[in-house]
């Protein structure tokens, strides 16, 4: 078993009251590693024992980053995932473009699927895009919440051990 960490906006209750039976039902693994509704910043991140020094560095990098809306209001599509999508990325890209010069080591998917970010909030995933359309989404919603801090979740991505809390890093130098 191999233990992972991830870096993580976490949305709050309302979008994962809104998202857990659509994953429920159509992203049962995420669930299972015990990951709450989140967009993906850094994964895989550091190593387990180095948790604590990253939550240092990230502190300061941190610093003169301020907090910032977020709002989820579209679907969107990959070819194997369904998500929410935020109506402005830009706050989201110019966050991951500060974590990305200061981890240069840790690119996003290990750079599979390119060196930019999409953020998005996954939802469904399926093995064929066809199934995407048997996919009952509910009425698009509209989520507005402030992005304040970040979180770093440590776990198995094989769902050996349920990914959890491991630290949470203010954004602006606040507490």
């Amino acid at each position: 078993m191999a233990l992972e960490t991830a870096l993580l906006i976490v949305p709050p209750k309302d979008v994962q009251v809104f998202s857990f039976p659509i994953r429920e039902e159509h992203d049962s693994d995420a669930l299972d590693q015990n990951l709450p509704a989140h967009m993906t910043l850094l994964y895989p991140f550091v190593s387990p024992e180095k948790i604590e020094p990253a939550a240092e560095k990230l502190r300061r990098v941190l610093t003169e980053v301020p907090p910032f809306e977020v709002t989820l209001d579209r679907y969107g599509q990959f070819e194997d995932a369904l998500f929410l999508e935020p109506a402005d990325p830009a706050p989201i890209m110019a966050l991951y473009e500060r974590l990305a010069r200061a981890f240069s080591e840790f690119p996003i998917y290990e750079g599979e699927h390119g060196a930019a970010l999409h953020p998005h909030v996954t939802l469904a995933r399926f093995q064929d895009p066809a199934q995407a359309d048997a996919i009952q989404l509910p009425p698009t919603p509209s989520f507005t919440f402030l992005v304040d801090k970040l979180h770093i979740y440590l776990g198995s991505i094989d769902g050996d051990e349920p990914f959890i809390p491991r630290a949470v890093i203010p954004l602006g130098g606040g507490s």
